[in-house]
């Protein structure tokens, strides 16, 4: 994707979540809703994760060849650990407040305005999200966005129906549990939601310590590697892969037959063809490609 694109989609993302914010925070303590205030503070700590996404691409934007031979791709992964640290310590406080009410009596608040603030909310939010989906395939960052408003829809879908169940309740003779409703929504929707923010830093973390990428992308460059080993009649090879925000390091030692001596020419035109075979990666392929008659002790990708 286009970095000004990326730039721009990412200010729209910022925009949003500070008029949601706005919303949530307000309409929250007028309602007195523990549950509002967490959708509320939530779109809050997203335009503050969204600004520091901004700023990460505005850094690696700017190439620094001689401070960053390989790149900036490493601030991707850690962009992202940041981001879902802070979502993560949001749920855990949420956790621990909406506890404390429901051991101290409940919440008690207007089901009808909870209503109306959801339905606004899950409508916005789906529309966000289905904008970024649209349009941000491929990119990391681009994709934690599309993420975080998928889970502010989910949220408000999920606030809307506890909210309409609470105000159907306070019609009936069950009245008295209307109060609990709010701060258990609390409880399901942060601990449903948990997940999230957990999976993303475990993915980013795998990135940041040189983890080998997930299988599907090792397996589709392992086809690759095993038919030009196959096609060029070579003993052996050796695969090692990295994965780096959008870049994915590929280093290939093929062993080559003590009889064949391949040129540079022909080395070159290796190089290529996996180059080429490649192509259909979504992310960006740093290869390098090692010929040699020496088996070396190396953990062997077969």
């Amino acid at each position: 994707m286009n970095e000004n694109t990326a730039q721009k989609m990412i200010m729209a993302s910022i925009a949003g979540a500070l008029a949601f914010a706005a919303l949530g925070i307000i309409w929250g303590l007028y309602a007195d809703s523990q549950m509002i205030q967490f959708d509320g503070y939530y779109s809050f700590i997203s335009v503050l994760l969204s600004m520091i996404s901004m700023m990460a691409l505005r850094f690696i934007s700017k190439e620094d060849p001689e401070r960053f031979p390989f790149g900036k791709e490493s601030f991707i992964p850690l962009t992202i650990v940041i981001k879902y640290f802070g979502i993560l310590v949001l749920i855990l406080i949420s956790l621990v407040q909406a506890f404390t009410a429901l051991f101290s009596g409940g919440n008690a608040m207007s089901m009808g305005s909870g209503v109306l603030y959801a339905l606004i909310s899950a409508v916005g939010c789906y529309a966000a999200y289905a904008y970024f989906k649209s349009r941000g395939q491929g990119d990391a960052l681009i994709t934690a966005e599309m993420n975080q408003w998928r889970m502010d829809a989910l949220l408000s879908i999920g606030v809307l129906g506890g909210f309409l169940i609470g105000w159907l309740l306070s019609l009936t003779f069950m009245e008295p549990i209307v109060p609990f409703i709010d701060p258990v929504m609390v409880i399901l929707v942060a601990g449903y939601f948990i997940k999230v923010p957990l999976s993303e830093l475990y993915a980013s973390l795998r990135e940041l310590l040189e983890m080998a990428p997930e299988r599907p992308i090792a397996e589709a460059v392992e086809t690759q590697v095993l038919h030009i080993r196959k096609f060029h009649g070579f003993q052996d090879h050796a695969l090692r892969l990295q994965k780096m925000g959008t870049k994915l390091y590929i280093e290939v030692d093929f062993i080559v037959p003590i009889e064949d001596d391949l040129t540079i020419y022909e080395q070159d035109r290796i190089r290529q063809d996996l180059k080429q075979r490649l192509q259909s990666l979504t992310l960006d392929p740093w290869t390098t490609v090692v010929f040699t008659h020496e088996r070396q002790q190396q953990q062997k990708s077969r």
